[in-house]
């Protein structure tokens, strides 16, 4: 059977907090590598809520939920853009956006632990939660090549 979607989403947040954390502290070694792989987690898990979670979200009357979610999702796409350009040997300047989108991200995956997955829990059978987790694995699998990008 299907994994229950939040606790696949729980242990992708821990994964992309603990790659934030080393990436926001300065002296960081193979930086562009661990960046890198940063991307290549983060990406298709914004990208796989994006197209399982969220429209299942709004269906189940958490629209304001799914979509201040999106627009979070937005807000940190753009700031990683902006990163991408970044100059990684001006450690202050790449570590202070690093802080930002790793303030962003904290914030998100709060709000999505303390208010929205409760919330799911609630109106959502155990067998929805991991339908939605396979809907969500082949998500994020279809989004890979749009990461690499």
């Amino acid at each position: 059977m299907a994994q229950n979607v939040i606790d696949i989403l729980k242990q992708e947040h821990e994964m992309v907090l603990s790659m934030l954390s080393e990436l926001a502290s300065k002296g960081t070694s193979n930086r562009e590598q661990k960046y890198s792989t940063l991307k290549e987690n983060l990406m298709p898990h914004l990208i796989g809520e994006e197209k399982a979670l969220y429209p299942r979200l709004m269906e189940a009357g958490m629209r304001d939920m799914a979509l201040e979610s999106i627009e979070e999702h937005s807000a940190v796409k753009t700031l990683l853009g902006q990163l991408d350009s970044a100059p990684m040997s001006e450690e202050d300047v790449w570590v202070a956006k690093m802080k930002v989108i790793q303030e962003n991200v904290e914030h998100h995956i709060s709000e999505e632990e303390d208010k929205i997955f409760p919330a799911m829990q609630q109106k959502m059978s155990s067998d929805e939660l991991s339908s939605l987790g396979s809907r969500y694995e082949e998500a994020k699998r279809s989004a890979m090549p749009v990461a690499a990008r």
